[in-house]
């Protein structure tokens, strides 16, 4: 029995690695061994066909593998493109002006001018500089290296999208998921120190250092709107059989969390303006209001759903409770604005851990292709089904025949 824990100990390690693995980083490095793989292979493909600018075909395949397969096809088109623009419009300059200053800047003018259209906007600098290159370098006589860059230029497109293709197509989808799992987490924790801060002896300057955390919280938000983004564009041309799903869902809570951020800036503004005018809070007010700001915090923590639907109620009860409490305005206009913003930020921590709890990484992931095995399955039990619709009109009614597969 010892001997069968101890060897089952390094698999159960193992296991914990992989569960705690960052996608972010994961991805990041497979996309880095792939660029190598792909400059690499294309110098050697370009060798093999003994060209004259073998170096250009690396250098294509390196810029145009990016982190989906679709950026790699549009930007690999349009770096052929761009390449094809800049060396007849080197060549079409250097023949008619020749390859002075005239020629050098009229060859960036119109390769930028080029770069407008739509088609080919993100390589205007390719145009530009790729022209630039050809005149410099006296190669307008030279037909054969003109083909020679072209060819070259083909060959590390083709190779870099090829490597990007077939090789573990990206799907950004666990990248983007992980970063917002993250989230809650950093935001209960601004929470928790506000909470922690309040009181009889709050310092504004204490403020200071609550919205700094809370402005990286929101670059942490764009970031994963931009891992959103791209595991949307993750999925178009993508050969693999799964695709992004949950994506909608991760868009609603990226927004709430970003409401959370706006309502967590107020509440540390209105804690440090307090704090400055020297207000004299209800005691009782603060601290059921820490009591359910740390709550929160901790809830978020332990993934504790029941805690924060209570805590939830425990809100909606101190809303009741000072509503109909004797204090003056000025000071209810303070503790209303504390609760709207603390609900607000509860109510988004909610959706999160809500989300982050019941949307595991298996079921956010959905096959984009059936089965074929599976449509023929439909497609049968579709024809069962319609004989027994047929014979219950005849008086032959079966009690399955609204039966779903």
């Amino acid at each position: 029995m010892v001997t069968s824990r101890e060897g089952r100990r390094p698999l159960d390690r193992a296991r914990h690695l992989v569960r705690h693995v960052d996608p972010v980083r994961v991805v990041d490095l497979v996309q880095t061994v792939k660029t190598a793989v792909a400059g690499g292979l294309a110098w050697w493909v370009a060798g093999v066909f003994d060209l004259d600018q073998a170096f250009l075909a690396p250098w294509a395949a390196v810029l145009v593998v990016h982190e989906t397969v679709y950026k790699t096809v549009s930007r690999g088109s349009q770096q052929v493109a761009a390449t094809f623009f800049a060396v007849f419009l080197a060549f079409g300059l250097g023949t008619t002006i020749g390859t002075g200053p005239w020629s050098i800047g009229l060859v960036v003018l119109v390769g930028y001018l080029i770069g407008q259209l739509r088609w080919v906007k993100e390589e205007a600098g390719t145009i530009a500089t790729t022209g630039l290159v050809v005149i410099a370098t006296g190669s307008i006589g030279q037909t054969d290296l003109l083909a020679s860059r072209l060819i070259d230029t083909a060959i590390g497109v083709v190779v870099g999208l090829a490597v990007n293709l077939l090789v573990w197509p990206p799907l950004r989808d666990r990248a983007a998921w992980s970063q917002a799992e993250h989230l809650p987490g950093e935001l209960g924790a601004v929470l928790r120190d506000v909470a922690g801060g309040i009181g009889a002896d709050l310092d504004p300057h204490d403020a200071k250092a609550w919205i700094r955390a809370i402005r990286k919280v929101d670059v942490h938000i764009d970031q994963a709107w931009r891992l959103l983004w791209q595991a949307k564009e993750s999925g178009r041309m993508n050969p693999r059989r799964s695709q992004p799903t949950g994506v909608r869902e991760l868009r609603k809570v990226l927004h709430q969390l970003e409401q959370a951020v706006a309502d967590s800036l107020s509440m540390a503004r209105t804690v440090a303006r307090s704090a400055e005018n020297r207000t004299d809070w209800d005691e009782s007010f603060r601290e059921r209001w820490r009591a359910v700001a740390r709550g929160t915090a901790d809830a978020v923590d332990a993934d504790d759903v029941p805690r924060l639907e209570e805590l939830g109620e425990e809100l909606a009860a101190m809303s009741e409770d000072f509503s109909q409490a004797s204090l003056d305005p000025d000071v209810w206009r303070e503790y209303g604005g504390l609760l709207m913003n603390l609900r607000n930020v509860h109510d988004a921590l909610t959706s999160a851990v809500q989300w982050n709890h019941e949307a595991t990484p298996d079921r956010r992931r959905s096959k984009r292709y059936e089965d074929p095995r599976e449509i023929l399955r439909r497609e049968r039990q579709a024809g069962v089904r319609g004989r027994r619709l047929s014979a219950g009109r005849d008086g032959y009614f079966d009690r399955d025949e609204h039966t779903e597969p």
